[in-house]
């Protein structure tokens, strides 16, 4: 460990006299191989005994500092290895998703239903005020262990629901097990989008066909990043000097992170099947990113004042 300057200066007192552990000797000692400013110092340092209560201040400056570097260390190694475990977590358990295949998804009917038990929008009819209204009962493979829903309503009118299942790669059953999933209101039709087959599982089917594509919005929020990122940048540049500059760094830092979190979420792709998934991995993976460079910065700048 090097010591800084001003650090040993104040040791310099205690060393001249020898009253400096073992260890801490061997630390001076180090420094002052390479220091010329602080020989110079300790050969003007007068050897007359002192005030044994004074010469505890330095010591205690050495506590703090080794204390504080242990705590940066610690917190440093800590956010490195949540970054790189919660990465490897997503990637190994990532949502996939489960292609069309008979039997997947099933429509067993319209059946009356109490309002406790549908999860989701009712509509206002009589039957809902009294505690019943009618749902469109599904039942759903277990190899499904996540249902997308989007509902659209067609020039006609008519209102069609696109449903996609999800999985992830831990997911495999072998054995075909069946839940119950209601709809409701019950819908004029139900497509299943497995990607790149569609299924009509309920009511007329549409001319041309419809489907649940990719969303985007995380490019743009990468777009929006990069140009907050190029501002704050130059906006740190600009203020380097001044004694406010801190504030454009570290709001350099927020979009840096956002863009290397979702690096290594996403890579290069910007189109998310799973929308709020990934939008919440990055945001969480940005969260540690920033704290790690933050660190990183504090770091950087004590060894710069210590050289």
């Amino acid at each position: 460990m090097q010591l800084p300057c001003y650090v040993v200066r104040d040791l310099l007192p205690l060393y001249a006299e020898k009253l400096t552990e073992e260890e801490t000797t061997k630390l001076v000692e180090t420094h002052l191989a390479n220091c010329p400013q602080c020989r110079t110092h300790l050969a003007q340092i007068d050897t007359k005994p002192q005030d044994h209560v004074a010469s505890v201040k330095p010591l205690e400056a050495l506590k703090k500092e080794i204390r504080r570097r242990r705590i940066y260390a610690a917190a440093i190694a800590a956010l490195i290895v949540f970054i790189v475990t919660y990465t490897w977590f997503y990637h190994a358990d990532a949502w996939r998703v489960v292609p069309w295949e008979e039997g997947l998804v099933q429509v067993t009917g319209v059946e009356e239903r109490l309002t406790e038990t549908v999860y989701g929008y009712l509509s206002s009819s009589e039957d809902a005020q009294e505690g019943k209204v009618e749902a469109l009962i599904l039942q759903v493979d277990s190899r499904i262990n996540g249902i997308h829903e989007r509902v659209f309503t067609e020039e006609d009118g008519t209102q069609t629901t696109i449903l996609q299942g999800s999985t992830n790669n831990h997911r495999s059953n072998f054995v075909r097990e069946y839940s119950e999933m209601a709809i409701c209101p019950v819908p004029d039709r139900l497509i299943y989008d497995g990607g790149e087959e569609q299924k009509l599982l309920w009511g007329e089917a549409l001319q041309g066909g419809v489907s649940m594509l990719p969303r985007l919005a995380l490019s743009y929020y990468g777009i929006l990043a990069a140009l907050l990122a190029a501002f704050s940048g130059i906006l740190w540049l600009m203020l380097r000097r001044r004694e406010k500059s801190w504030v454009a760094r570290q709001l350099f830092f927020a979009p840096v992170s956002y863009l290397a979190a979702h690096v290594l979420i996403k890579g290069g792709r910007a189109a998310s099947e799973f929308l709020g998934h990934d939008l919440t991995s990055i945001l969480l993976l940005a969260a540690a990113i920033y704290v790690l460079l933050s660190l990183l910065w504090q770091v950087f700048l004590r060894r710069r004042k210590e050289a």
